[in-house]
C-alpha cells in the first residue's frame, strides 16, 4: 500500500511571552504579540499571572510594595527637553535658549 501526504502540519512555534511597561515602571498589559514599546520577555507563570501590582525596575521585575519605589526626576542625555532657565517649560529642539534634558529614574528601597 502506499502512502500520500494530502496536508502537512506547519510547525509549532513557540510563543514570547511579554511584558509591556511604561517609563516609570508601571505594568500596562501582558501579550504574545509584538507591538511597540517598553517590555521584557518573560516566562509562562509570570505570563499566566498576569499581577498588574509588579513593577520593572532597571528592567528586572520588582514585586516590592508601592512605597519602597522611589521616582526622581535627574538631568540625562535622553529624556525630555526643557529650558535651562526654567524646567518647568518643555521645548523642542529648535529652541534656540539653553536647554537641558530630563528623564526620570526609579529606585527600589531595600
Amino acid at each position: 500500500m502506499e502512502h500520500a501526504i494530502i496536508w502537512e502540519a506547519p510547525p509549532i512555534i513557540k510563543p514570547e511571552f511579554r511584558l509591556y511597561y511604561d517609563d516609570k515602571g508601571n505594568v500596562l498589559f501582558y501579550t504574545c504579540d509584538k507591538p511597540e514599546g517598553n517590555y521584557l520577555i518573560i516566562d509562562s507563570a509570570t505570563f499566566a499571572a498576569g499581577r498588574p501590582d509588579i513593577r520593572v525596575v532597571d528592567g528586572k521585575i520588582s514585586t516590592v510594595v508601592a512605597s519602597a519605589v522611589v521616582s526622581k526626576i535627574m538631568p540625562s542625555t535622553d529624556g525630555v527637553s526643557c529650558a535651562e532657565e526654567d524646567v518647568s517649560i518643555v521645548v523642542n529642539d529648535t529652541y534656540d535658549g539653553n536647554k537641558i534634558k530630563w528623564k526620570t529614574v526609579t529606585y527600589e528601597l531595600r
